[in-house]
C-alpha cells in the first residue's frame, strides 16, 4: 500500500513538473517572499483539417496458402 502511495505522489510531482515546463502553470515569487501561481486556460476541442490518410482496400489475388489435409482411410473406426 505504501508503494502505491509513493508511486502516486511521484506521478503527481512529474505531472506538476511537466505543466510548469510547458508553461501551463507559471510560478513566481512576490516581493514579500510568497509564491504566486498563474495558470493559463486550456481549450480542448476538435477542428476540421485536410490531412492525408492511408487507405486500406480489399482486392482479390491468387497466392499460395499453406493447407493441411487429413486422409480418412479407416472410416469404420471413426464412425462411432
Amino acid at each position: 500500500m505504501l508503494r502505491i502511495l509513493l508511486l502516486l505522489i511521484a506521478l503527481l510531482i512529474l505531472i506538476a513538473i511537466g505543466l510548469v515546463a510547458t508553461g501551463v502553470i507559471n510560478l513566481s515569487r512576490s516581493d514579500n517572499g510568497g509564491v504566486t501561481i498563474q495558470t493559463r486556460d486550456v481549450e480542448v476541442g476538435t477542428t476540421e483539417a485536410n490531412v492525408q490518410l492511408p487507405v486500406v482496400r480489399m482486392e482479390n489475388r491468387t497466392v499460395e496458402m499453406p493447407s493441411i489435409g487429413v486422409e480418412d482411410s479407416n472410416q469404420q473406426v471413426n464412425a462411432q
